[in-house]
């Protein structure tokens, strides 16, 4: 069976401006295979969101590895590709928005996976 993910002991701090880093994963292990279904679920600040923003290299890890589909997240040669096969809806819908209009929002997908546009 292929390995989607191979997380290996990551661990990663957010930075505070001026103070110190707020710690949110520590030592965290697992993989997830093609066809198996997971759930992550934890109380708000727990680290749900830091990880999966580590699942799609939006953050790489202070310490350990993160490997999507055998790709290194840390090798900038990956990013795109990576970017192109993990997708992630965001909790409040201002963090997603990165176009000026809808239709160039909407677009954004498709173009990001090489799709001509019309």
């Amino acid at each position: 069976m292929a390995t989607l993910f191979n997380i290996e002991h990551i661990s990663y701090s957010h930075p505070i401006p001026g103070g110190e880093s707020q710690p949110a994963l520590r030592d965290v292990s697992f993989q997830v295979e093609k066809g198996e279904y997971i759930a992550i679920v934890g109380a708000n600040g727990s680290g749900k969101t830091t990880l999966a923003r580590h699942l799609n290299a939006l953050l790489l890890p202070d310490q350990g590895n993160v490997w999507v589909l055998g790709m290194d997240t840390r090798r900038k040669e990956n990013l795109l590709h990576i970017h192109q096969q993990v997708g992630m809806v965001f909790q409040h819908p201002q963090e997603q928005m990165i176009a000026t209009s809808l239709e160039e929002d909407v677009a954004f997908g498709p173009e990001n996976l090489g799709l001509s546009t019309p």
